[in-house]
């Protein structure tokens, strides 16, 4: 989860936090669990949910197909959430977004789960062209996995 406070003056969202939840994992797939801690975080420190940060440790920074609809409701509720896929193998890092005039509402009606083909043309998805890189700002990072079982 990535966390943000709202800079008005300059019309912008900062990331200020990244939240690492409690969870579940797979070789292939991750599940939250205690979603509340996360919650009563955002709460604390008037934050709000930008977006979704995730590795593809042996492939490429990408959206795949349960990356797609993991991704959907973020930007349903908000235009500008970003998925973030960090692909060490490749030293790769990608800021997508679904593409809004298809992407989207294809993403939105579609009632498959689990990994499942979808057509590539047009695109599903494309580089979040909004997101600019700052890398002299701080970043604070919560890890809810640590110390508890």
């Amino acid at each position: 989860m990535l966390g943000l406070n709202e800079n008005k003056e300059q019309n912008e969202l900062i990331i200020t936090h990244m939240i690492l939840p409690k969870q579940k994992g797979t070789s292939d797939s991750c599940t939250t669990m205690n979603e509340e801690e996360i919650f009563d975080f955002q709460d604390q420190h008037n934050l709000i949910t930008i977006g979704w940060i995730h590795t593809h440790p042996t492939q490429t920074a990408f959206l795949s197909s349960v990356d797609l609809h993991t991704h959907c409701p973020y930007q349903l509720l908000m235009p500008e959430a970003i998925a973030i896929v960090c692909a060490p193998r490749y030293n790769e890092t990608g800021f997508f977004v679904l593409t809004p005039n298809y992407g989207l509402k294809f993403i939105a009606n579609c009632r498959k789960s689990g990994f499942h083909p979808h057509p590539t043309e047009p695109p599903l998805f494309m580089v979040a062209e909004h997101v600019k890189i700052d890398s002299t700002a701080s970043l604070e990072v919560l890890d809810l996995r640590i110390g508890k079982s």
